[in-house]
């Protein structure tokens, strides 16, 4: 991924990548359960419904047997979701094979929230750059700090552009 913004936040990242999908009202926005309210705030904020999907024991991550499962209910219900919300959470990323191959036979855009796995690889390729977009966080508590600051990642530039536009 050569194309990042830097932003006021982590938070602040995911918000604009829900904007820029253009999340709204009525829609729903599948999440990780384990996680921290930063990551479902944004959804609240874009007046969508966040649809929490649990974890799987041997990650802590989105258990992708269950994110299929509340996919294909919110599908019975007319509810397709409008986006997934993957967390790797601890530094651990999350079973990415399984909940790509998932996301994209129910062709839901993904957003990796690796604020908490920067450096962290899967399969050779770092965090946050599985999705259309990646959200970084340099708050305090992160593996790199600057006491506050976050970054939206995209291999699309134009997503990015959008973000810089909106940032400002």
């Amino acid at each position: 991924v050569s194309n990042v913004a830097a932003l006021s936040s982590g938070t602040a990242a995911i918000h604009l990548a829900l904007i820029i999908l253009n999340i709204r009202s009525g829609d729903e926005v599948l999440v990780s359960s384990f996680t921290f309210s930063a990551t479902v705030n944004p959804i609240i904020y874009q007046g969508a419904t966040p649809v929490l999907i649990d974890s799987e024991p041997g990650t802590w991550n989105m258990d992708p047997v269950l994110l299929e499962a509340a996919i294909n209910d919110r599908i019975r219900k007319n509810k397709k979701p409008k986006a997934l919300i993957i967390v790797h959470l601890y530094g651990m990323p999350a079973s990415l094979d399984r909940l790509l191959t998932i996301a994209n036979k129910y062709e839901i855009p993904v957003i990796e929230d690796a604020a908490e796995a920067l450096g962290s690889k899967y399969k050779g390729k770092y965090c946050g750059t599985f999705g259309l977009m990646g959200i970084l966080s340099f708050n305090g508590n992160k593996i790199i700090t600057t006491s506050g600051g976050g970054a939206l990642l995209s291999a699309n530039a134009g997503y990015i552009e959008l973000a810089r536009k909106l940032a400002t």
